[in-house]
């Protein structure tokens, strides 16, 4: 059957839990209202219920669409009449815990912050932090491979992941589970899964590798004249606190001084105006003045034009809050298009600048708000104008920012993933040989294409997005 055929009459209830679309149309579909254009869902709280239900989808070629905590922003978990939606929040089961080895195995539904509550009283951290941190899923962190704030010292989800547990299009198990580092024993299956946006099967259980939890925090924002100055000030606080800088952020002066205004924060935190700005968290020991030292340092080099400290954890929301409330753009200037990249860090500058004017040069009222990770060179920009949603603009904004990226090095999808945004992308960016190899994959291990039809690689030869 096709992704626009019903689905069959005849499908079992499986004894699990079934939504229709009327139960659906009832709930929150996360950040794209398209997660729930399906007419049925599937709520499974076990490894064979989920089994189950690809056995009979694969032998009804019926296709799936997984869904975690539906936060992501590409697309990639829109359903359509005639699929199954497979919400994974019911399989939401920590199964253990080793604080000895900093490893835990969790079930696919099992929220970041779930997780995180779990292990701080063992002293452990996940790792690895989003802004979504309250709804996002393990298993769609995994399908997505998740970057965030601290991807720069402890990696990404690619990174994160020791074993995992799939079911596989054909309702094959697979089950590597392996809670150690080195497992070289051929081709590293997993990895294939990481980052495939569920088109190559249902992730239902993780091994994470966990770190040791962070002391006492202290949060800074300083303003400074350029990215470059600003990457000079990171490596400075790089090189005096180490694995001690928890996270650094960067953000251009149009998306500060909105989020600030959208906040009600009058002037700036107070601060000199700049460029850029970034936000950095330190971990900091009793009596220790070494930030203060740090500081002063990079004002007497010109790195920094001013600084404010958080001088409690009140303060210190609220400074993460201009960089975390990052939709406060799109309540400001509704209808505009978010990208995701990456650049080398010695480009950030001139990139943000030829980008922005590439961009003008489409439309010279177009707002260009840039924010991202300074440590690793992943930029978040959102493109919008005052009273006029730019959607058809999209394919236009897209090929002028990623005009140079390859060129440079750099990725036109940093953490966010494909979905179905970026599919004209990919096949217009991507190196020709990866994408004959990803769609000769795809055929191998989903040879019926039920596995989230069209997402990542498109299943059709037109379509108008970017």
């Amino acid at each position: 059957m096709t992704s626009s055929d019903p689905i069959p009459s005849d499908m079992p209830d499986f004894g699990i839990k079934h939504l229709t679309a009327e139960d659906l149309a009832a709930r929150d579909p996360g950040w794209d209202a398209a997660n729930f254009g399906a007419d049925t869902a599937l709520c499974p709280s076990s490894l064979d219920e989920v089994k189950t239900i690809v056995e009979y989808c694969a032998k009804t070629a019926t296709p799936i669409v997984t869904q975690g905590g539906r936060t992501g922003l590409a697309g990639g978990a829109a359903s359509g009449i005639g699929q199954v939606v497979v919400m994974m929040q019911g399989m939401n089961t920590i199964r253990e815990i080793d604080a000895r080895t900093q490893v835990a195995v969790v079930d696919a539904g099992v929220t970041l912050a779930q997780l995180e509550y779990a292990i701080t009283p063992l002293g452990l951290t996940v790792g690895i932090d989003l802004a979504a941190r309250g709804s996002c899923t393990i298993g769609g962190m995994v399908a997505t491979n998740a970057g965030g704030v601290e991807a720069f010292r402890n990696g990404v989800m690619r990174q994160r992941v020791l074993g995992v547990e799939a079911v596989l299009p054909d309702g094959t198990v697979l089950s590597d589970l392996k809670k150690v580092i080195k497992a070289n024993e051929g081709y590293d299956v997993k990895q294939l899964l990481i980052g495939s946006e569920g088109t190559l099967g249902i992730i239902t259980g993780v091994v994470l590798k966990l770190e040791k939890a962070t002391g006492n925090r202290k949060t800074v924002l300083a303003s400074t004249k350029s990215a470059g100055a600003t990457l000079a000030y990171f490596n400075r606080l790089s090189d005096a606190f180490g694995g001690r800088l928890l996270s650094a952020e960067i953000m251009w002066h149009d998306y500060f001084a909105t989020t600030c205004k959208e906040l009600g924060i009058k002037r700036g935190l107070g601060l000199t105006k700049g460029e850029t700005y970034m936000i950095a968290d330190v971990e900091v020991l009793q009596s220790d003045d070494k930030l203060l030292n740090v500081l002063a340092q990079s004002l007497e080099a010109d790195e920094i034009l001013d600084a404010v400290l958080g001088k409690n954890e009140k303060e210190s929301q609220q400074i993460w809050q201009v960089r975390e409330d990052s939709f406060l753009i799109d309540t400001a200037f509704p209808g505009g298009c978010w990208f995701d990249i990456s650049i080398p860090l010695g480009q950030l500058d001139v990139f943000v600048r030829d980008s922005t004017a590439r961009i003008h040069a489409i439309d010279p009222d177009l707002r260009v708000f840039v924010m991202g990770h300074i440590g690793d060179g992943n930029l978040h920009y959102t493109i919008a104008k005052e009273d006029a949603p730019i959607p058809h603009l999209y394919g236009d904004i897209a090929t002028a920012l990623y005009t140079g990226l390859n060129a440079i090095g750099g990725s036109f999808s940093a953490e966010h993933g494909i979905g179905t945004e970026k599919r004209a992308s990919l096949e217009k960016f991507a190196d020709p040989g990866k994408l004959a190899l990803m769609r000769g994959l795809k055929a191998a291990i989903d040879p019926q294409n039920i596995m989230n039809p069209g997402k990542v690689l498109r299943a059709q030869s037109t379509d108008a997005k970017g």
